[in-house]
């Protein structure tokens, strides 16, 4: 690998480490800011879901603003804003001012995620997959060491949750001055890029991809969201709960690291799509079925979570035929995707209030698994087939 590619390949880690804390460091330190703000837990709960429908929305026009400036510097300019947005929390007088901040967060994140898929397929075409184990595993060691240390962090910077959530912006200083360097050994490569930049909405593949997205985003914040919440009700501790959901989160690692080496030895999406909904099926079934630790189940959902993100975030890039496209394809996929995954946790906080019971409501994200299965099958049918 030449120093121009090792230069984007660490502006690509530094940039997907900015993509999860200022969503992910909220809900550790959730119970001060309940407190001190006087917020309802469910005015609370929207410093997680406004970002991931803000995140939803603002990806429909990340194509549109790469076609008309370069996408390296669209990039550039918004990690930058998550960075000054993630600091100005430090000020947080309010909840008003700390929901509008998660409002501008995940508009930022909504932006770049979208274009770093087709930085990913304008840099690096024939190492996508590596190169999406790479920018996924990033955003999940983003994601972990933000949920782990901003506690900590709190107690360190004046027992204040306000510092330890404003701490993360400092990922952005070190990310910045490496995508100006990208911006000026990009130029002339990018220049040349331009095309179309509107949204695939009359192609039919796109909204079965786009459907299978969805669907993957909903099962993953369901349970992200109510895992603790369903191990307290099994009857284990809250602090028990906690830790469950720390481990299904770290369970993530080995399959969005090894995804890549899995593709190179057995290349089938359609097969890996089935093992890893099969292992989140098989930690569903573990919770409402049995009495096993919900350790296991936790390291069966991290796993099988951590690889469909990851190939979420590749079949957009496997479908598309250019840079642009790339983008436009993840825009839209990622878009609708996190609308409806942000309806997840939703859904099951009110099933549950009419239920009384998370076992119903694991019984049908049971049988979402193979519709998730039937539709990637579909999607990834081969062309002669």
């Amino acid at each position: 690998m030449n120093n121009r590619n090792k230069l984007f390949l660490f502006a690509l880690i530094l940039a997907a480490f900015n993509l999860r804390p200022g969503i992910t460091s909220v809900s550790p330190v959730l119970h001060g800011i309940t407190k001190d703000l006087g917020m309802s837990s469910a005015s609370a709960s929207l410093l997680t879901s406004i970002p991931l429908l803000c995140f939803g929305l603002c990806s429909l026009f990340a194509g549109r603003l790469a076609n008309r400036y370069q996408s390296e510097k669209i990039i550039t300019f918004f990690i930058a804003f998550i960075g000054i947005v993630t600091f100005l929390r430090v000020f947080t007088n309010s909840s008003i001012y700390l929901l509008i901040t998660a409002l501008l967060i995940g508009a930022g994140i909504g932006i770049v995620s979208p274009l770093l898929s087709g930085f990913i397929k304008s840099h690096f075409p024939e190492k996508a997959a590596s190169m999406i184990g790479i920018y996924s595993t990033s955003m999940v060691v983003g994601a972990s060491i933000s949920v782990g240390l901003t506690t900590p962090l709190q107690h360190w910077l004046n027992n204040s949750w306000k510092n330890g959530l404003a701490f993360w912006s400092i990922l952005a200083l070190f990310a910045v001055p490496l995508w100006l360097m990208v911006i000026k050994h990009s130029l002339t490569h990018t220049a040349s890029q331009k095309r179309n930049a509107s949204l695939p909405l009359k192609n039919k593949k796109a909204w079965l991809l786009t459907s299978f997205v969805g669907l993957v985003t909903l099962m993953f914040y369901c349970f992200a969201a109510w895992l603790p919440a369903i191990v307290e009700e099994k009857g284990w501790t809250s602090a028990f709960g906690g830790l469950v959901g720390t481990v299904a989160m770290i369970a993530q690692l080995p399959a969005t690291l090894l995804l890549p080496s899995l593709l190179r030895v057995l290349p089938s999406r359609r097969l890996w799509i089935t093992i890893f909904t099969l292992s989140v099926m098989t930690g569903l079934s573990l919770l409402c079925f049995t009495n096993v630790t919900p350790i296991v189940s936790s390291i069966c959902l991290g796993i099988g979570s951590g690889g469909l993100v990851s190939l979420t975030l590749l079949l957009p890039i496997d479908k598309a035929s250019s840079p642009m496209e790339a983008s436009t394809w993840s825009a839209m996929t990622q878009a609708i995707g996190y609308m409806i995954g942000a309806l997840g946790p939703f859904i099951i906080g009110f099933l549950h209030d009419c239920l009384g019971s998370f076992v119903p409501i694991l019984f049908l994200l049971i049988l979402l698994g193979f519709i998730i299965i039937l539709l990637g099958w579909k999607i990834t049918k081969p062309a002669h087939a």
